[in-house]
């Protein structure tokens, strides 16, 4: 048998007994092999990741000894296997990240010509985002290996990375961006200049991607008028066999033609490219190339060019430029924005034009485009500029869009008939409601119009449809548009935010008829778990949110408008709901689906780029880049994190501890989070609408970290007592930290809270420190103000009737003797964190009396302040869980059904007859009882956790 199969034999052994889970048979075997001289490098690593695997400290502190003492053996190791393994080994540790860049560095000097050390060197480092060490690992292999033209591409990159990376010093971006620059310019000067010479040099531009890349470099070192001139040439310009008329070049120049502040030269260019011909003949159509130029881009750069150049001579020539484009094609919309938006700009610059302008060429452009769904967004921008008159003028004319007139067959199959109606009243509610102090009556005649819309739209002769099986009709935004009217009207106050009333119930009523007709309304769904969530039916905001059909990179886009402060709102689980996953019930399994999505797409881009730069694909490998610091970094994962960690101790649930380095990391967490998917016809320069409708402030850094002190408390006190010492730096440190706690970021109930963990942090930093006098009389003044407060909520929370019970809204009548009060939100995310804050209490607690038995000196508290820390947590638990039992028997008291009927169709304060009749017409009796029986069994679900987490205190 040879020796390499022997070798290969003794290796399996070894590698089963590692599979089998037995390290110990795996060492003994390295170590037989070790003493008979078989004294390789690879053995020597292999033993020492096999030790480091052990699961006790002391073989795992021996393994990484002996894998050190391995690193900085001499001769230095070249062999890949064991530098591989000693890779694996040290990889996870920070402190050895030095070392092991030395390690690669070393071997791959040493053996030059080696190309598998090399190329694993530079994959481990880019892989890593280590940019630095991957530019000298890319040097290394064009020096090496000048035939290969990639590796001479990826130096660039690598020096493009450093450059750009918002982590290098200024001297490193100077340095490393000048080198960029000069090595692509070489690329670029090696490119024939005859475009019929087809043979090029090895290292010179030869593909799009690469001159896309020498684009990104010229810009990042500001050199605006060199891309201009590299984009007008023959051999790498728009028009050369490199970029092949490709759009994003075109693209490019145009914006670079701004930065570079060419405006003659942007003018012209932008007017060659929106040239139609001059004639065509009868029944020809302009060639759909012309179709790709009318790019809103190609306008803008023409009209800001006639801005900037600011002569009445150019502003005429783009004026008859536009109205000659209009008239050979009559139907572009950005021919039509072009020539309002070259009107606004001519009222401020030059007064050729004025308001009265502005206003004829709205009309025209809603004349024209009426019937497309983009014509309010489009016409806002430039009638936010106007005064009030001239708004008011405008909406007069469009306003015999929204009479119902008699539809004909033809047109009873046209779903776009309706979208006239539908702009007209989104202007009056962004003119009108938006702008203007909101009465009920205008909302309620607003909410009428739109319903009666949203009945003539439908298909004429049937009296029932079946659910349309596209995304979305544009007659479903009637329904959108009453909805949201109904909910400003209610509010006790024009700024209410968020609203909450329950007018809610009436808007989540017209949603869910909306949507048995069109399930798959994104805007509809979205509003509707928002109203759920307000109105503290978390379960039904679980049930709609599943109809999103959520996945992958929509957990980081979409699922901020459920999971944020989900923890307190619904911890628990929902009743299973026929044909959806746990996922879609259970918040607690939906937060670690969206957590296991981020770890998978770190892992998932990593892959990317690495077969990115293979390809060649530079743009993308650099997008890859961005996302993947987008999603690790992120504050939507961050937050995940916390809220699945303070569920789990809330309810009970597997293990949390894989969060642990993810919660405890502190670096700058990226925002991504967008309101894109609602609608917003709220007037410029006001909040946008989901703003009214968030759950509290929005969360932001300062929050987090404020939340992850509350998770290294929860964190100490929920590990055993044998585990706590390796915590008590974290603790120390964050009872040091000076809170910040802005209102802009967090309720009034998480500041208040975690103002308590913050002393209970400081108890515990007192007592595992030294003792001193002045700690004893900090742990007695902390415990007094703790006590003192819980006295306080005692008092706050023991209601003696149901109306006086905080954060509920009545459903009874205005005129009724007695209140009706169901939960929302603020009661469940008031107690619930109150809870949460009593189980820490009373572990802490728990954690003193086991204390006491230590015979180490500690500063403690009194006996007696522990036992009445204890009886008030108890007490404080007992009144929650009594508050919330009587909201549960008010909500199943036989009249709340028909109250929630009333509400629904006559308004909260029954004053709405002529909308009754429209919702009575539009929703039938069964539909509304089993729409109200659902809500009422949402809340008592809601109910039912609350009572839940009182009973494991």
């Amino acid at each position: 048998m040879s020796s390499a199969a022997v070798i290969e034999r003794r290796n399996k052994q070894i590698q089963d007994a590692i599979e089998a889970g037995n390290l110990k048979q795996a060492l003994q075997l390295c170590e037989k092999r070790l003493k008979k001289g078989e004294n390789t490098p690879f053995l020597k690593a292999w033993k020492a990741n096999i030790l480091f695997h052990h699961a006790d400290d002391a073989h795992r502190q021996r393994g990484i000894a002996e894998s050190l003492e391995l690193c900085s053996s001499k001769p230095a190791i070249t062999d890949i296997g064991a530098l591989e393994m000693l890779q694996s080994t040290l990889a996870g540790a920070d402190e050895h990240s030095e070392t092991l860049r030395a390690l690669w560095y070393t071997a791959a000097k040493t053996k030059p010509q080696d190309e598998d050390i090399q190329l694993r060197w530079f994959t481990l480092a880019s892989e890593a985002g280590d940019w630095m060490t991957a530019q000298k690992a890319a040097m290394s292999l064009q020096v090496n290996f000048p035939k290969v033209r990639k590796y001479y591409f990826w130096a660039i990159f690598m020096c493009y990375l450093i450059a750009t990376d918002c982590s290098s010093s200024p001297l490193d971006k100077n340095i490393f961006g000048t080198l960029a620059y000069r090595m692509i310019s070489k690329a670029a000067d090696s490119v024939p200049r005859d475009p019929k010479e087809l043979l090029s040099p090895g290292r010179a531009i030869q593909t799009g991607e690469e001159l896309s890349l020498m684009i990104k470099i010229y810009g990042q070192q500001g050199r605006y008028d060199d891309i201009v001139n590299l984009l007008n040439s023959q051999h790498l310009g728009v028009n050369s066999r490199i970029a092949q008329n490709d759009w994003s070049f075109v693209t490019t120049k145009l914006a670079t033609l701004g930065k570079a502040g060419l405006w003659e030269q942007g003018l012209s260019f932008a007017k060659e490219l929106l040239s139609l011909p001059d004639e065509l003949g009868d029944g020809e159509k302009i060639p759909a190339s012309y179709e790709e130029k009318d790019d809103w881009q190609v306008w803008d750069l023409l009209l800001t060019a006639a801005e900037k150049l600011h002569r009445d001579e150019i502003f005429k020539q783009v004026e008859d430029f536009i109205i000659g484009y209009m008239a050979k094609r009559p139907k572009s919309r950005n021919a039509q924005l072009a020539n309002l938006d070259l009107i606004s700009r001519e009222m401020v610059l030059s007064k050729r034009s004025t308001p009265a302008d502005l206003v004829a060429g709205c009309k025209t452009y809603f004349d024209n485009n009426k019937n497309r769904l983009c014509c309010f967004h489009d016409l806002r921008k430039y009638l936010t500029i106007l005064d009030g008159s001239l708004r008011e003028e405008f909406y007069s004319y469009v306003l015999p869009s929204v009479s119902i007139k008699a539809v004909d067959a033809e047109e009873s199959d046209d779903p776009f008939k309706s979208v006239p109606a539908v702009n007209a009243l989104k202007f009056e509610y962004c003119f009108q409601l938006s702008l203007q102090a909101d009465t009920v009556s205008h909302v309620e005649d607003f909410a009428r119009r739109c319903l009666q819309q949203f009945q003539a739209g439908r298909r004429l002769g049937l009296a029932e449809e079946l659910p349309s099986t596209i995304e979305t009709q544009p007659s479903d935004d009637f329904c959108l548009l009453a909805a949201m009217s109904l909910m400003r009207v209610h509010g006790e106050n024009a700024d209410l935010n968020p609203y909450l009333h329950p007018g809610l119930i009436q808007a989540a009523g017209i949603l869910e008829h909306l949507l048995l007709k069109s399930p798959h309304n994104y805007e509809a769904l979205l509003l509707l778990v928002r109203i759920y969530l307000l109105l503290g039916a978390g379960s039904l905001a679980l049930k709609t949110f599943a109809q999103l059909s959520v996945k992958q990179i929509q957990y980081e886009s979409v699922a901020h408008n459920l999971f944020t402060r989900i923890s307190t709102i619904h911890p628990q689980s929902a009743p299973p709901f026929e044909g959806l996953e746990r996922k879609d019930f259970d918040p607690q399994a939906a937060l670690r689906q969206a957590l296991l999505f981020y770890r998978n797409a770190v892992n998932s881009t990593t892959y990317a780029r690495t077969a990115g730069l293979d390809h060649g694909s530079y743009l993308n490998v650099e997008g890859s880049i961005d996302l993947q610091k987008n999603l690790r970094y992120s504050i939507c994962r961050k937050m995940w994190a916390l809220e699945v960690r303070k569920i789990q101790r809330l309810v009970g649930g597997p293990s949390v501890k894989q969060y642990d380095e993810l919660v405890s990391d502190n670096t700058c967490v990226i925002d991504k989070r967008t309101s894109d998917g609602f609608m917003n016809c709220e007037f410029p320069g006001k909040p946008i609408f989901e703003e009214h409708v968030r759950l509290g402030p929005l969360p932001k850094e300062c929050a987090m970290r404020a939340m992850t002190l509350t998770d290294v408390l929860l964190n100490y006190l929920y590990t055993d007592s044998s585990a706590r010492e390796k915590l008590t730096d974290q603790v120390s440190s964050c009872a040091t930290l000076d809170l910040d706690l802005p209102d802009a970021e967090l309720t009034p109930t998480e500041v208040e809270n975690i103002k308590i963990h913050h002393l209970l942090l400081k108890l515990i930093a007192a007592y595992t420190e030294t003792p001193t006098t002045s700690d004893t009389d900090s742990i007695d003044g902390i415990s007094s103000q703790i006590e003192s407060w819980l006295n306080d909520k005692v008092a706050a929370l023991s209601s003696s009737t149901p109306a006086d019970i905080q954060g509920t809204i009545n459903l009874a009548p205005t005129e009724a003797s007695t209140s009706c009060p169901a939960p929302t939100w603020h009661y469940l995310h008031t107690n619930i964190s109150l809870l949460e804050t009593l189980k820490t209490i009373s572990l802490f607690v728990s954690s003193q009396t086991q204390g006491k038995s230590k015979s180490k000196p500690s500063p403690c508290i009194a006996k007696e302040k522990l036992e009445a820390l204890r009886m008030l947590t108890k007490k404080l638990a007992d009144v929650i869980k009594l508050n919330t039992r009587m909201l549960k028997s008010r909500i199943a008291e036989s009249g709340t059904l028909g109250q929630l009927v009333s509400i629904v169709t006559s308004g909260p304060k029954g004053d709405m007859e002529n909308l009754a009749a429209e919702i009575e017409k539009m929703i039938g009796t069964s539909s509304l009882e089993l729409f109200c029986g659902s809500l009422m069994e949402s809340w008592d679900e809601a109910l039912d956790g609350v009572v839940l987490i009182c009973s494991s205190i």
